[in-house]
């Protein structure tokens, strides 16, 4: 007999029979390379810098930093202190719910957004939040023939009205510490919120309230209410929300969709493990 050994085929008996232990498939580099990133991050129970992340692995500072930017703006890694040190990230939760044996997050939401849409008659979003914006997972629209709409896997700026305050009021102190220190309220329309200490009891409403509201903030004659989905040791999943055009969607109205968003928000929340 013959067995492969450090790739050498060594006699063991005198029999012309081959036992050869399955060669294991060549491996893409890329993809091997972002596979063991992701391995390390999820086996460190603190967030990891670029230099320990390429001391754990054995690989180039530059090597690693391509990757890290490359996965935190695809959201499947983020930097939750601000500080460019990485952990798991929404994104990679959002595909982990779709393995099997696990519920997609977008079914979990889905009766929500149904839910949503009906009750308030404006449309209903999902979306997974990322470095710099919020990818629309799911939308359900209400019923006014001109109602908002997006396409399902286009991003809104992750700072965009009602879904900002929301992000920002799921963060924890530090990186919100970070956020404010940074000085960036970026500008989208005359009414956007752009004083610090403004934008600061905004959140704060946020927090105490389950959900973000806007009007005019992100865009002219719209207005919505967000509110955050977390996951499994409380961290941000997803941001659902309801979005009108104003002449639907009066101030009182505006508050009751918000209770309504926070009230799915914190259902799905509980479906999530968190």
């Amino acid at each position: 007999m013959f067995r492969l050994e450090n790739g050498q085929a060594n006699p063991t008996n005198g029999t012309a029979d081959l036992d050869v232990e399955e060669a294991r498939p060549p491996l893409v580099p890329a993809v091997d390379k972002a596979f063991r990133l992701l391995t390390a991050l999820g086996d460190s129970a603190e967030p990891l810098g670029v230099s320990q992340l390429s001391r754990t692995l054995g690989l180039g500072k530059s090597t690693v930093h391509g990757l890290v930017t490359t996965l935190e703006t695809l959201g499947i890694i983020e930097s939750p202190s601000g500080v460019k040190r990485y952990r798991l990230g929404p994104g990679l939760f959002a595909l982990a719910s779709r393995s099997a044996g696990q519920r997609d997050l977008r079914n979990i939401a889905r009766p929500a957004l149904e839910r949503l849409a009906a009750t308030t008659e404006q449309t209903s979003f999902l979306g997974v939040p990322a470095e710099d914006h919020v990818t629309i997972l799911d939308l359900i629209h209400g019923r006014p023939t001109m109602s908002i709409s997006a396409p399902i896997g286009s991003a809104i700026p992750l700072l965009a009205g009602a879904v900002g305050k929301a992000v920002v009021s799921a963060w924890d102190e530090e990186r919100r510490a970070q956020f404010f220190a940074q000085g960036r309220l970026p500008a989208f329309t005359v009414n956007t919120i752009r004083d610090a200490a403004q934008f600061r009891d905004a959140i704060a409403t946020a927090q105490s309230e389950g959900a973000a509201i806007d009007i005019d903030e992100y865009v002219d004659g719209m207005r919505a209410a967000a509110a955050p989905i977390f996951g499994p040791d409380h961290q941000l999943a997803a941001i659902i929300w309801v979005a009108g055009f104003s002449r639907h969607v009066d101030r009182e109205r505006l508050a009751e969709m918000a209770k309504e968003v926070a009230k799915e928000a914190a259902d799905i929340s509980r479906l999530l493990g968190a």
